[in-house]
């Protein structure tokens, strides 16, 4: 619970200098020089990626982790769930309190031929939910791949992978102008202190009930 405290309080600090303006001129220049280096084909790879922290697959992703690893327990198999659900809570609350004005329609990249899903620019962007979301529900996969062994023995290797993927999810929002470079650290900074607070729970469970055993709840 510890390292949940200190990145809640990297992100309560984010939070602070997007609210005060501190981001406003390096969020438009990174902005701009990804953009100024991109073409329709980085536009449609990135706009495809982005999906993997849309709310609907990382649902999917989560509804999947707590069927195969906590089958028949209703408060485990509905958690992975449940933290999504409570950080897209917290994103839209976010965006109702912080006026971090989003990237205008001048800077939008994501195709039109591609189903935005869930996803629509508001006027307010801080914090991302893509980055939020894809830090919860794939740093929990990396936990369970590591510490419960969920695909294997060999299931580490797919740490840098999976890490990989919250970074690109990140890169892709500030590319195709769904959010500025504050909006994915804040997402990231909350992602990952919803995160430990639920490996933190996790881990008194496994502590408790070791193995893949079925845990009490």
């Amino acid at each position: 619970m510890i390292t949940a405290g200190i990145f809640g309080a990297g992100f309560l600090l984010i939070t602070l200098l997007v609210s005060v303006g501190v981001f406003e001129r390096p969020n438009l220049r990174l902005t701009h020089y990804l953009q100024g280096r991109g073409s329709y084909g980085q536009d449609l790879g990135l706009g495809i990626f982005a999906y993997l922290g849309s709310i609907e697959l990382t649902l999917v992703v989560a509804g999947l982790l707590g069927l195969a690893l906590f089958r028949g327990l209703r408060l485990l198999a509905v958690l992975p769930v449940a933290v999504i659900l409570v950080a897209s809570g917290l994103e839209w609350l976010g965006k109702l309190i912080v006026p971090s004005v989003a990237p205008g329609e001048a800077l939008q990249r994501f195709p039109d031929i591609l189903p935005s899903l869930g996803h629509h620019v508001g006027k307010y962007s801080f914090p991302s939910g893509h980055v939020l979301r894809a830090t919860i529900a794939y740093g929990l996969v990396l936990y369970l791949a590591e510490r419960w062994e969920l695909f294997g023995r060999d299931s580490s290797r797919l740490s840098p992978v999976l890490v990989l993927v919250v970074l690109l999810v990140g890169y892709a929002v500030i590319y195709l102008g769904w959010h500025w470079f504050s909006d994915a650290v804040g997402g990231l900074l909350l992602g990952l202190t919803l995160l430990f607070g639920l490996i933190a729970y996790l881990e008194r469970k496994r502590t408790v009930n070791p193995g893949h055993a079925p845990i009490e709840d």
